[in-house]
């Protein structure tokens, strides 16, 4: 009769862990892909817009402010969430190992922001190169080969940025005596870059991670 209750005791035991890893793993997915979804479709919004606004020759500092929405729409978007997250369920070690990795993903991005502003140096290149890198690290903690793979794509493709510039710099003078008309939309095609970088980076695995949470709590 013992070795029936102990038996009895170790298939529940085995049933509610493994219950515990399948719920834990539904609130990444659903949570890493809130994030995801939240700053991905931010940024290829305003990139579009702000690419647009170049495009359509609006006033330069209306296009120089329209970057920071990116990161108050994003901040305030990711506080809600957190709140939400907090009310939902405590936070694991998991979670705070995740939470750390952004805010120093988040620090470089502000050196990353003066060093531009300073230097000259591409910010465009820079913030896909670090978002990347930060993208591929969460997918390795989580354990999410959709962000890992999605966050090595970022990186590579960052690199686009970059070589466009050495392209319209190489061939600046056939460029300028081109009849495509706006001259802008060539100009500024690394913004649309940038645009694509995100869309593969953080949206596309954002919509993977969530669908697959809520297939995790349906079944």
């Amino acid at each position: 009769m013992s070795t029936g209750n102990n038996r009895l005791d170790e298939h529940r035991s085995i049933e509610i862990i493994s219950r515990m890893i399948a719920d834990t793993s539904a609130h990444i997915d659903s949570e890493s892909g809130k994030y995801f979804l939240l700053w991905g479709y931010t940024t290829l919004i305003v990139s579009l817009l702000e690419y647009v606004a170049q495009v359509c020759h609006l006033p330069i500092p209306l296009c120089l402010w329209a970057w920071f929405l990116i990161p108050v729409v994003g901040g305030i978007g990711t506080l809600i969430l957190n709140r939400r997250a907090l009310t939902s369920r405590p936070k694991s070690y998991l979670d705070r190992s995740v939470n750390a990795v952004w805010v120093v993903f988040g620090l470089s991005f502000g050196m990353a922001l003066i060093a531009a502003m300073v230097y000259g140096a591409s910010i465009l290149y820079l913030t896909a190169m670090l978002m990347g890198m930060g993208t591929v690290i969460t997918g390795k903690i989580c354990r999410h080969r959709v962000l890992t793979l999605a966050g090595k794509a970022g990186v590579i493709l960052s690199l686009l940025i970059p070589a466009w510039h050495l392209l319209l710099r190489r061939h600046s003078a056939t460029i300028q005596e081109c009849d495509f008309e706006p001259i802008e939309a060539i100009l500024y095609a690394d913004i649309l870059i940038f645009a694509l970088i995100f869309l593969v980076m953080m949206v596309i695995p954002g919509h993977i991670l969530y669908n697959r949470s809520k297939r995790l709590k349906d079944a």
